[in-house]
């Protein structure tokens, strides 16, 4: 018999944690292994746990939901993340994909999309509802325009100096779209962030 797969929960409201157990325990192929009420307390525990999915609300004390998964993804390689939460709105969802969730999941949706969002992400696919398809998207709205250019540039080892000649901008704002570039992917060098493209299938 498979290993059923081991969900961890992290929310701040325990009607919503409760919720979330009674779902997934009446599924024989998962198996909740876990919660916390804040993510410093979770951030914790999935390192000791490592689940293969952690549900994340976006709001949490100590440590909210996007903090939660920078903090982690890098650590906790083998976790998936799916985000909970009330907004609806594309930036959230796209700046959850940008922090490194695989789902976005709404508090109000029923047991039919909770686990068809859950079995995507076990099978290494993206689930945010409403978007169109997750890579598609990661690739087009992950960056703006000018973070693209200056990508490109720093891909060839270029300096800040370099880059702010060739493209009529100044030092200053060079850095913060490298600070910018370097948030979003978690990496501090060239080569870590060519890396990260080439393992989230982003062609610039």
């Amino acid at each position: 018999m498979n290993k059923p797969c081991s969900i961890y929960l992290a929310d701040d409201h325990q009607i919503v944690i409760d919720g979330l157990k009674l779902l997934i325990g009446g599924e024989s192929s998962m198996k909740v292994v876990g919660s916390a009420a804040d993510g410093e307390t979770a951030r914790e525990e999935i390192l000791i746990k490592r689940p293969d999915i952690a549900l994340v609300d976006l709001m949490m004390p100590r440590l909210d939901g996007m903090q939660l998964i920078t903090t982690l993804r890098k650590v906790a390689t083998g976790t998936k993340f799916v985000v909970l939460s009330m907004d609806d709105s594309q930036r959230s969802m796209r700046d959850a994909m940008s922090y490194g969730a695989s789902g976005y999941l709404l508090k109000n949706a029923g047991k039919t999309e909770l686990m068809k969002c859950l079995m995507l992400v076990l099978q290494d696919e993206i689930y945010f509802p409403n978007l169109r398809n997750g890579k598609e998207l990661l690739n087009q709205s992950l960056f703006t325009p000018k973070e693209v250019e200056i990508i490109r540039l720093v891909l060839q080892n270029r300096t800040s100096a370099d880059i702010a000649e060739e493209l009529s901008l100044s030092p200053h704002t060079v850095t913060v779209h490298r600070k910018n570039i370097a948030r979003k992917t978690n990496t501090k060098t060239p080569l870590a962030l060519q890396q990260f493209l080439t393992e989230n299938s982003i062609d610039l």
